[in-house]
């Protein structure tokens, strides 16, 4: 049975590449070959503002074909909030009655009774987000940095990046982050728990300012406050009380102590991104593997269950039957055959699984 399974990137050493691109064109500020630090400026712009129409004919209370003869300002002339833009002649007009600009920026057109205005741009700075050395600079746009390191992907994150020294507040998967375990020591860091289940540990990771929280699962509920957070959350399992799995337990545990990069940015449709933690490492002894690309489900791969009953259970395919196999519900469908840690063999099928690699 030929299946290409989703797949996730739990790996304790590759080569990561990064592209980092501003919204719009703007300036990029390092060279091919530079090494970068996560905190480092790459590149920064001025991200326009949003268009402001502005009826002039109605604040006014006149018909359009006078409103010309109103109008103060000119295309390309700069406005500031409550400036007059409009009023009717003579001083006593002009008293009583104006139009206003909304917001500070700049009048792009007057036509028709109406000035249409673009609110003054924010400057935006592209940090780096990750050490590692500029591989290609996209002129205008933005980078690509590359960096030897271990890779976690996520299934979601609350948005948002940020970079600290990871901190376990647990000693194995199963156990839920406790607000009594952050204190003053968890300041500045990248926290990690089994899972996440009430309010009161978000609560005092924003009280000890925390640069971010890493955790298997999260209670469903508590989303609409995650998504308030100060902070990036990942979640590495799911919604739900499943524990984090062995694989992701145990490789944040070997990195404890070094900075990590958290991306909790989660894209679902064009252009799909997950959440993930990048943990850069200097590749002294062993050539880092390329992060390589979609391939068949094979007898020997570790996978991960994505439903119910065994939902979250990490284990190894034994055997793909060639044919589709009956069920407990009485469908057929294709399945693997998966060694879990704590059951015999399971039949899953195949869509429920996830690679890991």
């Amino acid at each position: 049975m030929h299946y290409y399974p989703p797949e996730s990137r739990i790996t304790p050493l590759t080569v990561i590449r990064r592209e980092r691109l501003l919204p719009v064109q703007g300036q990029v500020l390092v060279h091919s070959g530079e090494t970068v630090g996560p905190a480092d400026v790459v590149a920064r712009c001025q991200v326009p503002g949003t268009m402001r129409v502005v009826d002039v004919s109605r604040q006014l209370r006149i018909r359009r074909d006078r409103v010309a003869d109103t109008i103060r300002k000119a295309p390309g002339d700069t406005v500031q909030a409550n400036e007059v833009i409009a009023a009717p002649g003579g001083l006593f007009g002009r008293l009583r009655r104006a139009c206003r600009s909304p917001v500070d920026g700049e009048v792009i057109e007057v036509r028709d009774g109406l000035v249409l205005i673009e609110e003054a741009g924010t400057p935006l700075e592209l940090r780096a987000h990750l050490k590692g050395q500029v591989t290609n600079v996209m002129p205008n746009r933005g980078v690509v940095i590359s960096a030897a390191g271990a890779l976690i992907q996520g299934v979601w994150g609350n948005g948002g990046e940020a970079e600290g020294v990871l901190k376990l507040l647990v000693d194995s998967p199963q156990k839920p982050l406790r607000n009594r375990s952050i204190d003053v020591s968890c300041h500045g860091t990248v926290i990690v728990g089994g899972r996440l289940a009430d309010e009161k540990s978000l609560d005092q990771a924003v009280e000890a300012q925390v640069r971010g929280v890493i955790v298997g699962s999260v209670n469903a509920d508590l989303r609409p406050l995650l998504e308030s957070l100060p902070f990036p959350v990942l979640v590495t399992e799911g919604f739900g009380a499943m524990p984090m799995s062995d694989p992701v337990f145990a490789l944040l545990h070997a990195n404890m102590g070094r900075e990590a990069m958290v991306n909790a940015d989660t894209r679902t449709r064009w252009g799909a991104r997950r959440p993930e933690v990048l943990i850069p490492l200097r590749a002294e002894d062993e050539k880092p593997a390329e992060e390589p690309g979609p391939r068949l489900l094979q007898v020997g791969d570790r996978v991960r269950v994505l439903r119910a009953p065994h939902v979250g259970s990490v284990g190894t395919v034994r055997e793909l039957p060639p044919l589709p196999q009956p069920l407990e519900s009485g469908a057929r469908l294709p399945v693997a055959l998966v060694d879990l840690a704590q059951e015999q063999s399971v039949a899953v099928p195949l869509v429920n699984l996830e690679l890991i690699r």
